[in-house]
């Protein structure tokens, strides 16, 4: 049977070209995906994962962290203190029904589901430690004794300890999601839905949830604020030969699901009217 049958336009995009886009513009623009404080940024090599990126990066000298400020001490204010970290996401991927690209972990109840999709982030974070002898330096008692930063008075300038080693630890966090039709206020919108979420190996088990609720929260918030699709959006009009044509998407019956997320692809069927 072919694509057309029950609609007059197909279009479909197979999930390895998604993920071979993510990739290249992971290694074309580094500073979107690793985040660091400026000294970590001077000293790439204390990074928790190698930052993987073009030679065009290194001609143009573009950056591969995004600068952030310190972690502070919560509290210490006469000096602020605060911490190197760098937080990076090393890896994502996208893998739809029957799903051969993500190995779900038991949680989500593995294999995919029809018409479903599972998305997985790798995420590798590290603070800086610093030594007995670092803390020792600092000098005790406050410099302002009625309160920080009084009338007249400058505020010491932050301490950030310079770093040897990062403690650094790494994430796995997977989503599966489906693609579906909702009507809000009588308008019919193409919205993403979220089934689960697991981040592996979080412990105890109640920290786990706490993360995996946000996550799920996160997620789905951003879903309906940011790529909720209206139906409408969909719909094009225009004259061709002096006839007014109007593309929209093919209604169910006859395609049992559009979009559809089968077959490694998500695919579109489109009517002209």
């Amino acid at each position: 049977m072919a694509f057309t049958d029950n609609c007059d336009l197909f279009a479909a995009v197979h999930e390895d070209g998604i993920n071979r886009v993510a990739r290249h513009i992971m290694r074309q623009r580094p500073s979107l995906f690793n985040y660091a404080t400026q000294y970590v940024n001077d000293h790439p090599e204390l990074a928790c994962h190698p930052v993987d990126h073009t030679i065009d990066v290194t001609n143009h000298s573009n950056p591969l962290f995004h600068v952030m400020n310190a972690i502070p001490i919560f509290g210490a204010d006469a000096p602020p203190v605060g911490l190197n970290f760098c937080a990076q996401l090393v890896e994502a991927k996208i893998d739809f029904h029957p799903g051969n690209v993500i190995s779900l972990p038991a949680e989500l109840n593995p294999p995919l589901q029809p018409q479903h999709l599972a998305m997985m982030v790798r995420v590798c974070g590290g603070i800086d430690c610093p030594p007995r002898q670092f803390i020792d330096q600092i000098p005790p008692g406050s410099p302002f004794p009625n309160r920080a930063g009084a009338e007249g008075q400058k505020q010491p300038p932050e301490i950030v300890p310079p770093t040897r080693k990062l403690i650094c630890f790494c994430l796995n966090a997977f989503v599966i999601a489906h693609v579906e039709l909702v009507a809000v206020f009588g308008k019919a919108f193409l919205m993403g839905k979220v089934d689960g979420v697991d981040i592996v190996d979080i412990k105890p088990d109640e920290l786990e949830d706490g993360v995996n609720c946000y996550l799920r929260t996160t997620i789905e918030v951003l879903l309906r604020e940011k790529l909720a699709i209206p139906l409408e959006k969909l719909t094009l009009s225009f004259p061709l030969f002096g006839m007014p044509i109007a593309l929209q998407p093919t209604p169910n019956p006859p395609v049992a699901n559009n979009p559809a997320v089968e077959d490694d692809q998500l695919k579109a069927f489109v009517s002209i009217m």
